[in-house]
């Protein structure tokens, strides 16, 4: 009987083109992903992976493999779904991954509708990088996700609609504060507060930095959009993200955000994403066309 670790990483190379960046992902040495393709294509007399140029691709006998796996993978994370359904004794399960500085906006406008038509619906909310939610969505782990950033070309369905600008996010008190934007030189000078490189948007504020020749060296990072914003109330810098993401602060006056002069930060892009090939419970499809419908408004 075949085991299935050693398909599960065939699987990934399969997915993300190598060995090497399927280990990236994986966390683990790309050592240990060859030998065990090594040992399933011993076990079965066949040729699972072959090099074409600098990617590495499945054979005929790989894909069957691996479209077997995630079949399988499939299957089994439909039943948790349901075991999950009947231990909370919900009507039913909808998995979301969101990028953190869109939560505020996701609780507010979509959530609270959602929550009045399906109320014994199981909503299973997590905050994950760009990169994570990318590979939930792909793998068929989550039933969509609602991401910032700059995204490239992944294979899933999405729906993509603005969500500018990027501002330079600080305390009322701090001298910049008056300004009606801040260019990338300006900010340069300051201390400035960053979010770990997972982050879309701090993807966004390096191709910033980059384009005019600047470095980026932050004076603090942090790994949650709360704490970049608890810091700049503080008057210790000024973090960068939208107004949106900042809002509950603004709203209160302990936070003003003041848009960056860049076309790069007048055009950032958030994006709702989902696997083409995962069906929708009927609270999951209500749950999306909201996203569609909403956030698309709300960034108008």
């Amino acid at each position: 009987m075949l085991q299935e670790k050693p398909i599960s990483y065939l699987y990934e190379v399969g997915i993300h083109g190598g060995i090497r960046r399927a280990a990236d992902i994986l966390g683990v040495n790309p050592s240990v992903i060859s030998r065990n393709i090594s040992r399933l294509e011993r076990e079965l007399q066949l040729p699972l992976i072959e090099r074409r140029g600098r990617t590495v691709v499945l054979t005929e006998a790989g894909r069957l493999l691996s479209e077997d796996y995630a079949e399988s993978r499939q299957r089994r994370h439909k039943l948790a779904s349901q075991l999950k359904d009947l231990r909370y004794m919900r009507g039913g399960t909808v998995a979301v991954k969101i990028g953190g500085g869109l939560v505020s906006t996701f609780v507010e406008q979509i959530m609270t509708p959602f929550s009045r038509i399906f109320p014994q619906v199981f909503v299973d909310l997590s905050v994950a990088s760009m990169q994570e939610m990318l590979d939930a969505v792909i793998h068929g782990e989550t039933d969509m996700a609602l991401a910032f950033g700059p995204i490239g070309s992944p294979e899933v369905k999405r729906h993509s609609f603005y969500w500018g600008p990027v501002c330079a996010v600080m305390s009322p008190q701090h001298p910049l504060s008056s300004q009606q934007c801040i260019s990338p030189e300006l900010l340069a000078d300051q201390r400035l507060i960053a979010l770990t490189e997972h982050f879309g948007l701090q993807q966004y504020i390096n191709e910033i930095f980059r384009s005019r020749g600047l470095n980026f060296t932050p004076a603090y990072r942090c790994n949650l959009f709360s704490t970049a914003m608890e810091l700049s109330a503080a008057g210790l810098g000024i973090a960068c993200m939208s107004a949106k993401a900042a809002g509950p602060l603004i709203a209160t006056g302990q936070l003003m955000a003041v848009p960056i002069a860049h076309p790069i930060a007048q055009e950032t892009q958030c994006h709702l994403l989902r696997n083409s090939d995962r069906r929708f419970t009927p609270a999951a499809h209500h749950l999306w066309q909201l996203l569609r419908n909403g956030f698309s408004e709300s960034a108008l």
